[in-house]
């Protein structure tokens, strides 16, 4: 027969149980603890999502810098040897012409890569 009543296996168990279990302070410090916790991860991922942003938009700009200066080069050299078919003072009103659309385009290019500069720099802070 067993020595242990069904009635001590559970008053015991209880026992156990009980002395396990935290106290309401216990428990709102352990929540505390963990919204602490989940609220300074979030910032993190917010920061570094904003590093990436920042950086993205930065690389796409001078991406499109670069594509925007190669298209001026070569809109400058086409119209350049356009130019090379005329004599004298056409000759040389043509490279003028040629040349103020390049330096145009160039302000442009360099405006619209500030202007990308300055949204990355806004995004990072």
């Amino acid at each position: 027969m067993n020595r242990y009543s069904p009635i001590a296996l559970v008053l015991a168990a209880t026992l156990v149980l009980g002395a396990c279990q935290e106290t309401p302070a216990e428990t709102q410090e352990d929540v505390a603890i963990a919204q602490s916790d989940a609220a300074e991860a979030i910032g993190e991922a917010r920061d570094e999502a904003r590093d990436v942003a920042a950086a993205a938009t930065e690389d796409t700009a001078e991406a499109r810098h670069e594509v925007a200066m190669a298209r001026a080069q070569g809109d400058l050299e086409i119209h350049k040897q356009r130019c090379d078919a005329l004599m004298g003072q056409e000759e040389v009103a043509c490279n003028a012409a040629a040349t103020a659309d390049f330096e145009a385009a160039k302000a442009v290019a360099e405006a619209n890569l500030a202007d990308a500069q300055r949204v990355a720099d806004s995004i990072a802070r």
